[in-house]
């Protein structure tokens, strides 16, 4: 992964490489994905509201809700189909800014956002059995569905390649088990069809995606490095 992480370049198959995979689509892990928003409009510039995002140490995704479902705060992650359930016993005003220590059991982290919901942040991750973990996660609105990606790479180094999107913007983290992991930020152009990006390590990725599928290649020129990824939306 450190290889990797310094110069990726990420290739997502154009639409007819996907026609192979189209069955996935249809498949019951992904027939019934929301297609549109869940989170409120009345917290779409608030602490309040919806967050979804990916984790890496191994691989997964979580959902935190603060008041926007029955006026709870919850937690959710699914880690290689294990779920655990978080709950804080703290309590919230709107539009301030955040900080909430979330607990189940003896796994924790804290999630920090601004009052108006900008720059949500996990630090604090401790998850048992799941060393080197991270989380990155983004606030849904009442307008943009965060859709998110789970997937893996493979070839001359491998782990887990993980990401979400959410209108024109992708985010996303890069793993396995020995290091830690780096966070991809890129961009989607020509209505989700194809995209670029950086990783904090420098890397540059770009590509194309479709529907609940992805796939495609990865290339470390400064290591002479290069494999292919996959990957397919999960929530």
């Amino acid at each position: 992964m450190k290889n990797l992480s310094r110069v990726i370049l990420l290739t997502i198959i154009a639409l007819t490489t996907f026609q192979s995979c189209s069955s996935s689509d249809d498949s019951s892990s992904t027939k019934n994905l929301t297609q549109t928003p869940q989170a409120k409009s009345e917290y779409n510039q608030s602490n309040f509201g919806l967050y979804k995002g990916v984790f890496v140490g191994s691989s997964g995704i979580v959902i935190i809700d603060i008041n926007n479902t029955n006026n709870t705060i919850a937690a959710t992650l699914i880690i290689d189909n294990v779920t655990y359930n978080f709950s804080s016993n703290q309590t919230l005003q709107a539009n301030q800014n955040t900080t909430l220590n979330f607990v189940d059991g003896s796994n924790s982290f804290t999630f920090i956002v601004s009052g108006n919901g900008v720059n949500p942040t996990i630090t604090n991750l401790s998850i048992n059995g799941h060393p080197n973990a991270a989380i990155v996660v983004v606030k849904e609105t009442s307008t943009i569905l965060v859709k998110c990606f789970e997937g893996t790479y493979s070839g001359d180094d491998s782990g887990t390649f993980n990401i979400v999107i959410y209108g024109n913007v992708i985010k996303g983290l890069v793993g396995n088990a020995s290091t830690e992991p780096y966070i991809a930020d890129g961009e989607v152009q020509d209505n989700e069809t194809s995209g670029s990006g950086t990783v904090t390590s420098g890397a540059i990725f770009t590509g194309t995606i479709n529907a609940n599928n992805c796939s495609g290649s990865w290339t470390n020129p400064e290591e002479a490095m290069s494999g292919t990824w996959s990957g397919v939306r999960t929530y």
